[in-house]
């Protein structure tokens, strides 16, 4: 075991026990109640504090320095030796059953700064109380009512008056704050002033004035300046008693007398005070409580950028959370209204936020938009405004309550996304189309005009509609790239393909399939409904003018989809009839026989 941690088991309880030692030495010496009775009992609190603080070793040593200190005091107070030993037994069994009746090793989580735990203290001290006068009585041989009723009237004030103080001191930073603090010095001075001038003299009754200074003790220091103070008072009208000084000497002439009026008194004084220092501890404790809460919920706003607001339309003011405040561009001073803020909602906006304001008003309906706002030049602030309306028992709508979010930074990210997916889709629809597209003439590209072939397949295979295909080939393309170059060669097939293109009608397609070869698609068509089409294809290329002196022509093959046939048997059917063409002298278009 540390050295460190030695000490703490054996430091408070030595504490506790010289505490008990000397507060009894104290009151045994000031007695006024018959066989070494003391009008009040400390020593019995000090014990009991201990005992609820103090773990289980602590509290077994607490037990044997208090016992030690109990049979010192008794036998200097000139008890004998066996009476000694019986008070000591009292002694301890008083607070061990205030101790069990607490709740035992979980009365530490039991708090005497709430009003049930103190109620039942005080019940449980006075149990204590006769529980340890009754044994006293019996160990001692002295039952005679004096010294049974002295003796528990007397422990279980002990325990009402400073049991508590220890307690809450122990228990309550924010008491140990408060006590060590020089207002709390102060006060207790005055405490202390007030009771040696109630108790100092006789001439005048001023024993109301302790009640002043136990008023101001918990005006100024709450629950434990009440308690605090309860002691002194104590302290002060037992030393002064004993010493025929104040009031009670003067109106009570038996010392059973003057003891008893100081008991009712201190009874009084605690029962006056106690419930005005619990409330104010509860209102000190609820407004920390409510401090800490606004604090949490400031800093949780300011995190998360969002603020909250309270319109009250009849009068048209507005309460506004710093946050708030801020993402508007106010200052923390000021208090903006309605129209205020309206005004920096950007034009184009504005007149949709009044109608959800003026539609939430009317009819106490929730709500949730988003706008811009202009804070300054170049200064726009996206926020996202939710809340819901507070009507009164008519259903009349008394305010709006509701959040502000700055989701600027949201909408400048969606923004941007927005521009990155039309960029990604201009670029994918670019780079479909190179992959679809001839780069020379622009036209489908194969492996486009395929595709198109295999929908118009799939499409005859549902619905049984005709498919014809064609084959078209420029005549002595290779003389036309050897003669006059492969850059006349592209302007040849440049202009063959817009003249293709130009012919498409309705679902039909062409492309390029290479070289000087195009294939044409025409679903819905039969191959005799082509002639037209195709003579009129030749006829046109052979309207054009040319710059240098040649002759351009096309030989087409045309090839109807038959029962059977595949893609690949169509497009052999087409190239056949292309094959025939050509052998048949060019310049024309045949039909594939079935």
């Amino acid at each position: 075991m540390s050295r460190q941690k030695s000490a703490g088991y054996f430091g408070w309880p030595i504490v506790f026990g010289l505490a008990w030692l000397a507060c009894a030495l104290v009151a045994l010496d000031l007695t006024q109640g018959e066989d070494g009775i003391a009008a009040v009992w400390p020593p019995s609190g000090i014990f009991v504090a201990a005992l609820l603080l103090f773990g289980p070793r602590r509290r077994r040593m607490t037990t044997l320095y208090v016992a030690a200190a109990s049979m010192i005091s008794n036998v200097w107070a000139g008890s004998g030796v066996l009476d000694s030993a019986g008070y000591t037994v009292a002694n301890l069994a008083e607070g061990y059953l205030v101790f069990y009746l607490m709740g035992g090793n979980k009365a530490s989580l039991t708090p005497l700064s709430r009003p049930l735990n103190t109620l039942r203290f005080a019940a449980t001290a006075i149990v204590a109380g006769c529980f340890s006068g009754l044994m006293a009585g019996l160990l001692s041989g002295n039952m005679t009512y004096p010294f049974l009723s002295s003796w528990t009237s007397t422990v279980s004030l002990g325990m009402l008056v400073v049991t508590p103080v220890i307690l809450f001191i122990a228990q309550d930073p924010q008491d140990q704050r408060a006590l060590l603090s020089m207002r709390s010095l102060w006060t207790m001075m005055v405490v202390a002033i007030l009771s040696v001038a109630a108790f100092g003299q006789a001439d005048m009754p001023l024993l109301f004035l302790p009640v002043l200074g136990i008023a101001v003790a918990t005006a100024i220091m709450g629950l434990s300046g009440a308690a605090t103070a309860v002691t002194i008072i104590a302290t002060i009208g037992s030393i002064l008693t004993a010493f025929n000084a104040g009031p009670v000497t003067l109106f009570f002439s038996t010392t059973e007398e003057q003891v008893l009026f100081f008991q009712l008194y201190l009874v009084a004084l605690l029962g006056s005070s106690m419930p005005l220092a619990y409330l104010l501890s509860e209102r000190e404790h609820a407004l920390a409580r409510t401090a800490e809460s606004a604090a949490l919920l400031e800093a949780a706003e300011r995190a998360a950028k969002v603020g909250h607001w309270r319109f009250q339309p009849g009068d048209n003011s507005a309460r506004w959370s710093r946050e708030a405040l801020r993402i508007c561009g106010f200052d923390e001073s000021e208090s903006p209204g309605f129209e205020q803020w309206l005004a920096l909602i950007h034009p184009d906006d504005r007149d949709r936020v009044r109608a959800f304001v003026v539609e939430a008003t009317s009819q106490a309906l929730p709500f949730a938009f988003e706008t811009r706002m202009v804070r300054g030049p170049g200064d726009i602030v996206h926020i996202d405004c939710r809340g819901q309306a507070e009507a009164d028992s008519h259903g009349k709508v008394t305010a709006l309550f509701g959040t502000m979010m700055d989701v600027t930074e949201r909408a400048e990210t969606m923004a941007q996304l927005e521009i990155a997916r039309a960029k990604a889709e201009r670029e994918a629809a670019e780079v479909r189309m190179l992959a679809e597209t001839d780069a020379l003439t622009g036209m489908p590209n194969r492996r486009c005009i395929l595709a198109n072939l295999a929908e118009a397949m799939d499409a005859h295979e549902f619905q049984g509609e005709p498919l014809t295909v064609a084959m078209v080939d420029i005549d002595h393309f290779k003389a036309i790239n050897d003669e006059f170059g492969h850059e006349v060669g592209d302007t040849v097939l440049k202009q063959i393909a817009a003249i293709l293109m130009d012919e498409l009608r309705s679902d039909d397609s062409v492309g390029r399939m290479g070289g000087e070869e195009f294939l044409f698609v025409f679903p819905k068509r039969r191959a005799d409904e082509l002639d037209p089409r195709c003579d009129r294809i030749r006829e046109r290329l052979a309207a054009e003018e040319w710059e240098h002196p040649m002759t351009v022509t096309l030989s087409i093959g045309v090839a109807e989809l038959q029962p059977g046939l595949d893609e690949r048997d169509l497009l052999r059917a087409a190239d056949k009839a292309l094959y025939e063409a050509k052998r048949a002298g060019r310049n024309r278009h045949t039909v594939h026989a079935a």
